[in-house]
């Protein structure tokens, strides 16, 4: 009798490991489809930056360019939180943490982040009573603040103010990011740092996202051994979402 290879074989004698093997093959999925992704927006990138270089004459051009380099970005950073969602998962991303003071950190992502945010009239304000210093991966730690920032940045109207408050809470440095924008509906509150997770019609006008941003914020946290909570009034009455990191302590958390 010929032999066969049969990956399901395990799965139906063990039923945990038909549950780890979906995970496995969504996790290999997420890798190859964000590589595969990537790949093009390279060769795009490298054009648009041809296109900026032309004489400033071409104004139009140059719009267009700088029009196709913001896209750019941000497709990039979609595809690089998946990358590094896959990697969370699988227990193959490496932190370097260190001591990094929290209000420091975000009071500069925050105005290296205004200049690039197309909604000017969205107001951001940062409130923290002095410096504060965790035990965290600063690189990691930036990706968790821009994610929780573009996040309230995406639900906000017009006019609308962000709210970062920082400060510390049982031993735990605490931030938190709260807008008035449109909401989170009861019953998605407990799936809401869920990969892929969708609010629905949330509320006219505004939809949800893919939810890969918010998964890795979860995720990221939890790898600090810290945790993360998401509240609201309701839809149209805002949100805010909360990430608890260690503090530093004598050299350690």
């Amino acid at each position: 009798m010929q032999a066969t290879s049969d990956a399901a074989a395990p799965a139906r004698r063990d039923p945990g490991a038909a549950v780890r093997l979906r995970c496995a093959t969504r996790d290999r999925a997420l890798a190859v489809v964000s590589h595969e992704l990537k790949q093009p927006l390279n060769v795009i990138q490298m054009n648009a930056k041809l296109l900026q270089r032309l004489p400033a004459s071409t104004a139009h051009i140059r719009g267009i360019a700088e029009s196709i380099q913001r896209a750019i970005e941000n497709q990039t950073r979609i595809i690089n939180d998946l990358l590094d969602f896959s990697r969370v998962r699988t227990g193959k991303l490496a932190l370097h943490c260190a001591q990094v003071d929290v209000a420091e950190l975000v009071l500069g992502l925050v105005a290296a982040l205004r200049s690039s945010w197309t909604r000017g009239s969205i107001r951001t304000e940062v409130r923290a009573a002095g410096p504060l210093p965790c035990h965290a991966d600063a690189v990691r730690l930036e990706q968790i603040v821009g994610n929780l920032l573009d996040n309230a940045m995406k639900f906000s109207p017009e006019g609308a103010e962000i709210v970062v408050r920082i400060g510390a809470e049982d031993g735990f440095a605490r931030l938190s990011v709260a807008d008035s924008g449109c909401g989170i509906a009861p019953e998605f509150l407990p799936h809401v740092f869920g990969l892929f997770s969708q609010a629905g019609a949330a509320a006219e006008g505004f939809h949800g996202g893919l939810g890969i941003g918010l998964a890795l914020v979860h995720g990221l946290t939890v790898a600090h051994g810290g945790f993360v909570k998401a509240t609201s009034a309701g839809i149209g009455h805002g949100a805010e979402f909360s990430v608890w990191l260690p503090l530093y302590r004598n050299g350690r958390a």
